[in-house]
């Protein structure tokens, strides 16, 4: 009996470069908008039992810096900082991103230019599974951190994951693909010390963004429901967010 799979087939690459510089418009911008609602709600909800105050916070990968502007409008943290591929350092751009309050560093994507340990808590929602070295990502994150990182993915592996399903996420720029399980292990294999992990689902505004009240209602219900009852099965079969709370660590000596 033949048991091999056959020829595996081949995934279409898109063209990166041109996937991130198209030109977010009016409905990409409401959706994100949202999304930074959902996430800033996250790692405030993650970082809640934190015994002492972050003063200073970095978001990496902030992109316009929405998430970075909720957390301000919530009142965490004395200094807020970003840092982006391809954004220019001069004073000028730095405040037209970040809405004139908080500025937005550029850096190569390799080594972020900071000192080690220049900030209390330096996040990253929803970039992980765009990064080409994972680890060197989250070493770098680690080396600028005084104490706390906290990552959020969408774990997007289970019992329905196909060649259809990637590149799907694919096509979005998902090259990295997770479970709750494998996102702690590469965290893990990072240096850095899981505090606390949790799965989350979108908000109702975000489910209502592309269907009708009810079928959002719905959707919602049965996610959520599916999520308390048992959060590995639900994992498994639904796309969720995974959010995990990190302390510097130790290291990671190979």
């Amino acid at each position: 009996m033949d048991t091999t799979m056959g020829k595996l087939k081949n995934f279409t690459i898109p063209d990166f470069g041109e996937l991130y510089s198209k030109t977010y418009d009016e409905r990409m911008i409401r959706w994100r908008a949202l999304c930074a609602v959902d996430k800033s709600r996250n790692l405030l909800k993650m970082t809640a039992d934190v015994a002492k105050p972050i003063p200073s916070i970095l978001e990496v990968g902030c992109g316009t810096g929405a998430v970075l502007r909720e957390l301000a409008a919530s009142g965490v943290g004395s200094t807020l900082t970003g840092i982006e591929i391809g954004v220019t350092r001069s004073k000028d751009q730095q405040s037209s991103l970040g809405g004139g309050t908080i500025p937005i560093d550029g850096y190569d994507g390799v080594r972020m230019p900071y000192d080690d340990a220049s900030f209390d808590l330096v996040y990253a929602t929803h970039v992980l599974e765009h990064v080409l070295d994972e680890r060197g990502f989250l070493s770098e994150m680690r080396r600028v951190s005084r104490q706390y990182v906290y990552l959020e993915v969408p774990c997007e592996l289970g019992v329905k994951t196909s060649y259809k399903s990637l590149q799907k996420t694919l096509n979005i720029g998902h090259i990295n693909s997770y479970t709750p399980e494998s996102f702690a292990l590469t965290l893990e294999t990072s240096g850095l010390t899981i505090r606390r992990v949790e799965l989350f689902d979108h908000s109702y505004s975000i489910h209502r963004f592309a269907t009708s009240s009810w079928k959002a209602a719905v959707k919602l219900a049965t996610r959520r429901t599916l999520l308390r009852v048992n959060p590995a099965l639900a994992s498994r079969i639904l796309t969720y967010h995974c959010g995990a709370l990190c302390e510097r660590g130790p290291g990671l000596k190979i």
